[in-house]
């Protein structure tokens, strides 16, 4: 008897434990099965786009409008003259901070040597969370208020010699969330985004890159270095089968031979693929029926969106997808 009873305890404890953990995983059921058409994102104003080569400046133009603050997550830092800035920023008294990625893929020694001289200059410099594979975010938040969302990192070549495209905002939903995420990230603890715009791995960037890639209607260009992922390829040859215009940008595949395989597969299903040889093709940006903009680090990778911290914007904005719509037409045709 108490056998009996004891049994319908230890199965009553189990279902209870059960409900409650499949409690727990409803917001993230709601969030993955989430549309563009249900997602909140904000269409704001206040915004501006930057292209690469063409406008470096504007990175040195906008740490100089700091008056207190600057904090900075890069995956590569070596470009002397945003060093230089930083150090005059730190004389200044404003408060600098850093995460830099420690082992940047195909970096060699170049982030160990800035790392340490800013360090030595008094900066707040850490390596960025080993529990991510890679930080290859690239973001700027300067006075709490103001922020750079980057596909390019802060490199010489990055800034002078790649397609690579800056993201301005003052939004404050944005901008909270960026500073919000930062301290996370530098105090090496978990953060849970809040709002639809950011497109952060490992977070949520696989599902809301492949549901706004699903949600085409017309037409899909996209800028991309890399594509290494199954689901991202096969959903693209999905929607070239559904009558969407697809055409891709990428790097000259001598330099990323990584692409070769992916590019004939895609091609194979009638997408077309351009190779963009000068400037370097660095950029991610996926643009949706004219009306739509992912932009970010992110790339197309699984490592990329499941494993590595990284930072990305969904924009509305119809003059901020015009003008990179315009570089990405001149691009193609190069």
């Amino acid at each position: 008897m108490l056998k009996k009873i004891f049994s319908k305890i230890q199965i009553k404890t189990l279902i209870e434990i059960f409900i409650g953990i499949s409690f727990l995983f409803i917001p993230f059921f709601v969030s993955y099965f989430k549309t563009p058409t249900n997602f909140n994102f904000v269409n704001s104003s206040n915004e501006q786009i930057f292209v690469l080569p063409d406008e470096n400046k504007s990175i040195i133009d906008f740490l100089n409008k700091a008056a207190s603050s600057v904090d900075i997550t890069i995956y590569m830092l070596s470009d002397r003259n945003v060093i230089e800035k930083i150090k005059e920023l730190k004389n200044k008294g404003i408060a600098v901070r850093i995460i830099l990625e420690k082992t940047p893929f195909g970096g060699g020694s170049v982030n160990y040597k800035t790392f340490n001289e800013l360090l030595k200059f008094g900066i707040n410099i850490k390596y960025s969370n080993p529990s991510f594979a890679l930080t290859h975010a690239k973001y700027i938040v300067i006075d709490k208020k103001e922020a750079f969302i980057m596909t390019s990192n802060l490199t010489h070549a990055g800034l002078n010699d790649d397609r690579d495209f800056i993201f301005y905002t003052s939004d404050n939903n944005i901008v909270l969330e960026l500073n919000n995420i930062f301290e996370a990230d530098f105090n090496y603890k978990k953060y849970n985004p809040k709002i639809d715009n950011l497109v952060i791995s490992p977070n949520n960037s696989r599902w809301k890159l492949e549901s706004i890639i699903n949600s085409a209607k017309k037409t899909l260009y996209i800028y991309g270095e890399n594509i290494a992922d199954d689901n991202i390829e096969n959903l693209l040859i999905k929607k070239i089968k559904d009558g969407v215009d697809i055409k891709i940008i990428l790097p000259d595949s001598k330099k990323l031979e990584g692409n070769i395989s992916v590019i004939k597969k895609l091609e194979k299903a009638g997408i077309k693929i351009s190779n963009l040889k000068k400037p370097y093709q660095h950029a991610k940006i996926i643009i949706v029926d004219d009306s739509l903009m992912y932009l970010g680090s992110v790339n197309y990778s699984t490592y990329s969106m499941d494993r590595n911290r990284e930072v990305g914007i969904i924009s509305l904005n119809k003059n901020s997808i015009n003008k990179v719509l315009e570089v990405f037409n001149n691009d193609l045709n190069k």
